[in-house]
């Protein structure tokens, strides 16, 4: 079968337009792969749909297998190395029909496989197409990651069993050996695989009184994954070293280092960092997936006359754009959203970043390297001398970024930044802070944009519950004069109070009711009556006044309304923001 068969379905049927078809064609071609292999790896269409378009094209019945637990009999029925390698696996078994989940309908090397292992043992086999994360989910069950790690574990310590007897210590060991040292290569590589099959941002490796334990940062949280032996820890993390290419003799300070590695089909970088405790080393390594998709505005959650102001903003042909927040709370993904609105042919556009943890076609890309010189400042001395239309920059970390930064918007260019402050307009008082006189910034700041990561409630299992005690007087006090939405729209009908969502848990979502992210924010527009008061003193009441006039919408009443939707939970906002 061609390998744009699936692509072309969804096409004819409308899932996907004549412009992403196109796009997808030559983005394809780019990258070496198959059309259809670009659009399940790119994730561009919902994975359901890939697998009803599966179902459809080749006559076999859709199954969702994603929280469905096998026997183990029944799993064991097609060996482990046969599913894995063909992508399919046994889910259920009634008299002698056996059911099988099978990936690529078209991969009739598998079929047979599969039809010759049921012959030996009298089985009729039944195919079904899977979604790639419900096959996923019950192909772990064959090991899972605890599973692994526990084999893991026990052939370490018997390969290093001189030196846990005392015989050598780990500072005798080789890099050589240790790297080639299976166990530990084969322990680091599952947690990785987890993680990154998790979608998590971070992973841990840090030492307890007597344990080693392993947390991945997930949705935002740190989740606790394993724990592991303590007298492997500094294997784990001597592997860790190797990898990054760091020294391993020295554990007095820290260290940070990067690797470039294929998990799970797809290429990751790890920007690793270790830090000296008291008698061992702890490391924690950032997942940084440069393939991930680059989402919409409105795919992250900007909606509403947020949005407009935000795209009037790029509309104009130089000025400072900036988001603010703590880290981790989604500005350099903002940024590639609005890179990706601004990135055309007619467009040069240049970064400086650190790290790039995305890679956009059509963008001059550049990493900064401190520990040589080649800073933010410096860089952006350079950045000017290539006839830039657009310039990102990282983040405005002191006083001379941020006076290049300004200088830059106010010359004809369109700057692109991040800022850690609380709320949009508290960007203000920082760039001040920092040196830049007001006069400057009203003539260079076009617009700010403040915002913070909630949970999204998890769609298989959102169920209405009862208002918190209080909940509703709150929102509707918060939401009274906002003409962005009708209250009414939101109250149920038969009882009379406001919808209000949350998780129940399920096999999808971890049992956490939670599963994704979305954006809640605040756009402030540098209007000519704000640049009036940026100039005239930043008078509290004034603000307040221009707050009103823009009819802005809160970071706090923009997570209310999410709440109000089944976006998200009140919980989990006012834990957000008001952190």
């Amino acid at each position: 079968m061609p390998k744009n068969i699936i692509t072309q379905y969804l096409f004819k049927q409308g899932k996907i337009s004549g412009k992403v078809l196109k796009k997808i064609l030559a983005e394809a071609k780019e990258v070496s792969l198959a059309p259809d292999e670009f659009l399940e790896t790119k994730k561009i269409v919902n994975e359901e749909e890939v697998a009803q378009a599966k179902s459809a094209i080749y006559e076999l019945p859709y199954v969702d297998i994603y929280g469905l637990t096998v026997p183990r009999e029944i799993l064991n029925i097609i060996p482990k190395e046969t599913a894995e390698h063909y992508q399919i696996t046994a889910f259920k078994k009634e008299d002698n029909i056996l059911s099988v989940a099978i990936l690529n309908p078209d991969d009739y090397k598998a079929r047979e496989a599969v039809d010759f292992t049921g012959r030996r043992k009298n089985l009729k086999t039944k195919f079904f197409v899977p979604t790639t994360s419900g096959l996923k989910n019950v192909l772990t069950q064959y090991s899972g990651l605890a599973v692994e790690v526990e084999e893991a574990v026990t052939a370490a310590e018997a390969r290093f069993a001189p030196v846990l007897k005392g015989e050598r210590t780990w500072a005798e060991i080789s890099k050589e050996e240790i790297s080639k040292a299976a166990p530990i290569t084969k322990l680091v590589s599952s947690v990785l695989t987890y993680a990154v099959d998790n979608n998590a941002s971070d992973v841990h490796i840090e030492p307890l009184a007597d344990k080693t334990r392993i947390r991945c940062r997930i949705d935002g949280v740190l989740r606790e994954t394993a724990m592991l032996p303590l007298h492997l820890h500094s294997a784990i993390v001597s592997r860790v070293k190797v990898m990054a290419n760091l020294k391993l003799d020295e554990t007095r300070i820290p260290q940070d280092g990067r690797i470039r590695l294929v998990v799970s089909k797809r290429r990751i970088d790890l920007r690793v960092s270790t830090y000296p405790l008291l008698g061992a080393e702890k490391a924690v390594m950032r997942i940084l997936d440069p393939t991930k998709m680059i989402y919409t505005l409105k795919g992250l959650g900007f909606w509403g006359r947020g949005k407009k102001i935000i795209e009037k903003a790029l509309l104009r042909p130089h000025g400072m754009i900036l988001l603010t927040g703590p880290t981790g709370c989604g500005k350099t993904t903002t940024l590639y959203a609005i890179m990706k609105i601004l990135n055309q042919v007619k467009v040069n556009i240049v970064t400086l970043e650190d790290p790039i943890e995305y890679y956009l076609e059509g963008v001059n890309q550049s990493q900064v390297k401190p520990d040589i010189g080649y800073t933010f400042a410096s860089g952006l001395r350079s950045v000017i001398r290539q006839d830039p239309d657009v310039i990102m920059v990282g983040e405005i970390r002191d006083k001379e970024t941020a006076e290049l930064a300004t200088h830059a918007a106010l010359t004809g260019h369109v700057v692109l930044s991040t800022l850690h402050t609380n709320d949009a307009f508290g960007a203000v008082p920082r760039l001040i802070d920092m040196g830049i006189e007001p006069f400057l910034i009203s003539s260079s700041l076009s617009m700010v944009v403040a915002q913070r990561l909630v949970r999204k409630i998890c769609e298989h299992c959102e169920k209405k519950v009862v208002p918190p005690p209080g909940a509703e007087k709150m929102i509707k006090e918060a939401l009274k004069a906002n003409d962005e939405i009708n209250l009414a729209d939101y109250i149920d009908k038969k009882q009379g109070v406001l919808n209000f969502y949350r998780g129940q848990g399920c096999s999808r979502c971890a049992n956490d009711g939670y599963k994704g992210r979305t954006a809640i924010f605040e756009a402030l527009e540098i209007t000519d009556q704000m640049k009036d008061i940026i100039v005239s003193g930043c008078k509290l009441a004034d603000v307040r006044k221009e707050f009103a006039r823009q009819k802005m919408t809160f970071m706090l009443n923009d997570g209310y309304i999410k709440t109000l939707q089944g976006i998200t939970t009140l919980e989990e906002v006012l834990r957000v923001a008001r952190e």
